[in-house]
């Protein structure tokens, strides 16, 4: 039975996600920060799936300690993984920095994701297939990474645009970590899949997308209904990315209907900045230097070995 990692497996994306993979034989491990909420998740997917094999571990993606704390209690309880998908993430949220000071959609959305990769790199297995999947976004397209200012120090601060800059910097992650993994002879591949639109709660509650009127609720209410995938459809293309055998590393997997909107999975348009090798190798370092942790960074260095700094 193939092991999988999934953050904010509590609800939304991550709870279909895991339903899927549950439904296809996989050891899901639900990385969750609200561990009331992991449960009331876990007891829904097991009245669904009596025989599915579901582990909860505690996780802030937005904090170093919960990282490898979780990285330890996996080794421990788990042992090796197959799968990582990293899904957990916030939308638009005002200035809000975490406890060291970093921009909390930056560290949610990717930091986190990074350092996170960097711990469990170890527990894969060194000679049988495997792969890291990270859930990027429509809006990475629109966005443009500032090199020199990721942590919006310098700049001024914008909610969305701060949260398409954190999902641009995950997909030029991905292809970077993809890169970096190959020229190691790893057995793990790294790649990427979005939802397209997704009538989940962390979208719908936003006050952009919930209007205060009666009519703009209705209106809402009726795009939903006729053009938003519901978070099972919109899970397809992640779950297509984690578990299809028609995928390659550095690919980035999305719906292929109107606008990548909904529709069956296939590959989807990645912002040109997330290919570009150059950009890739310095968001690397300017990562490792935010969180203190070195990996996959010198060109001898095996792929599971991190250092931290």
């Amino acid at each position: 039975m193939r092991t999988v990692v999934i953050t904010g497996a509590n609800a939304g994306l991550g709870y279909q996600t895991a339903s899927q993979l549950a439904r296809m034989g996989a050891h899901i491990v639900m990385a969750c920060r609200n561990l009331e909420k992991a449960k009331r998740a876990r007891s829904d997917l097991l009245a669904e799936l009596p025989a599915a094999e579901v582990t909860i571990l505690p996780l802030d993606v937005s904090d170093t300690a919960s990282i490898r704390e979780f990285g330890r209690q996996l080794e421990e309880q788990v042992g090796e993984l197959d799968v990582l998908i990293h899904n957990a993430g916030v939308v638009a949220l005002p200035l809000t920095r975490n406890h060291v000071g970093h921009e909390l959609q930056l560290v949610t959305n990717y930091l986190g994701a990074f350092e996170l990769t960097g711990t469990l790199l170890p527990l894969f297995p060194d000679d049988a297939p495997a792969r890291i999947v990270n859930v990027g976004s429509l809006a990475h397209r629109f966005a443009r990474l500032d090199l020199d200012d990721l942590n919006w120090e310098k700049t001024s601060y914008n909610e969305w645009k701060a949260y398409a800059r954190s999902k641009l910097a995950l997909v030029t992650f991905t292809l970077e970590l993809d890169r970096r993994l190959r020229q190691r002879g790893s057995h793990i591949i790294a790649l990427g899949a979005h939802p397209g639109f997704a009538a989940t709660d962390i979208g719908r509650h936003h006050s952009l997308v919930n209007p205060r009127n009666p009519i703009g609720r209705w209106f809402n209410r009726k795009l939903e209904t006729w053009l938003i995938p519901t978070p099972a459809q919109a899970a397809m293309s992640i779950v297509h990315a984690a578990s299809s055998e028609d995928v390659k590393g550095g690919e980035y997997y999305g719906p292929t209907g109107f606008l990548e909107i909904g529709g069956r999975p296939g590959r989807a348009r990645v912002n040109p900045m997330a290919r570009d090798v150059e950009i890739g190798s310095r968001l690397w370092a300017a990562s490792e230097s935010m969180i203190g942790m070195r990996y996959l960074s010198s060109p001898g260095c095996f792929p599971g070995a991190a250092e931290i700094v």
